[in-house]
């Protein structure tokens, strides 16, 4: 009776621990969700101001308060990297515990952080107007974005999922971008970054920061896998 007893009572403590784990797990993908449709709101709204005059930005010559909509933002990595992150997250939502999330999750994430990088090392300390922190527009588009980006990765997502094949998918988009507005610029006059324009550093320099951002790009992603692996492996 003893034995029953006791067995009966590793039964109940085993069923109220996976209950207790499997709301934990509930409980986390729901804030998960909450987080990942709340930071997609706040980044479009950002981009809706930025895009319509409604915040201070000196990203692009005459475009601050100059009303209308800056269609010409749209062909800035700032404005598609944050429309990324805006449709990554809307469909991560949607595909729950697809894998096709850690591609969206890392390509995000990746593209997010150059952003950042680019606008506060780069842009900034070589901007003719004050541009560090200069209007809400600003902040969402260069700093929160990449914020929202990272704490989705670093706070959310399950680690030990990553393989060198969402390091490169996340590469694309950037590559890609890049290589349309080096072979179009000149004919539609107009280069979203000096960095781009071989007209005003010259092709070598051209290829030079190329090499540079895809080496950026590849740094952070090996990186980014080390910390993965050592995560799912519960160092």
């Amino acid at each position: 009776m003893e034995v029953c007893e006791a067995n009966f009572h590793c039964q109940r403590c085993a069923e109220a621990s996976e209950w207790g784990l499997t709301m934990h797990r509930l409980s986390k993908e729901k804030m998960h969700n909450i987080y990942l449709f709340l930071s997609a709101v706040l980044i479009m709204y950002g981009v809706i101001l930025g895009l319509t005059g409604g915040g201070q930005i000196h990203l692009l010559p005459g475009m601050a308060g100059s009303g209308g909509i800056h269609f010409r933002a749209l062909k800035t990595f700032t404005y598609q990297s944050n429309i990324l992150l805006v449709i990554g997250f809307l469909v991560m939502l949607a595909l729950k515990n697809n894998p096709l999330r850690h591609y969206i999750s890392v390509t995000v994430m990746l593209s997010a952080t150059v952003t950042g990088l680019v606008y506060n090392f780069l842009l900034v300390p070589f901007a003719q107007a004050p541009m560090f922190f200069s209007g809400y527009v600003n902040f969402s588009t260069h700093v929160l974005v990449t914020a929202l980006a990272l704490i989705n990765y670093f706070v959310f997502e399950s680690k030990g999922f990553l393989r060198r094949r969402h390091i490169l998918a996340g590469m694309i988009f950037p590559g890609v971008y890049w290589a349309v507005f080096v072979a179009i610029g000149e004919r539609i006059n107009f280069f979203p970054y000096f960095f781009m324009n071989p007209n005003d550093v010259g092709w070598v320099m051209v290829f030079v920061w190329f090499v540079a951002l895809l080496a950026v790009f590849a740094g952070l992603g090996g990186l980014l896998l080390v910390y993965d692996k050592g995560r799912g492996q519960g160092f």
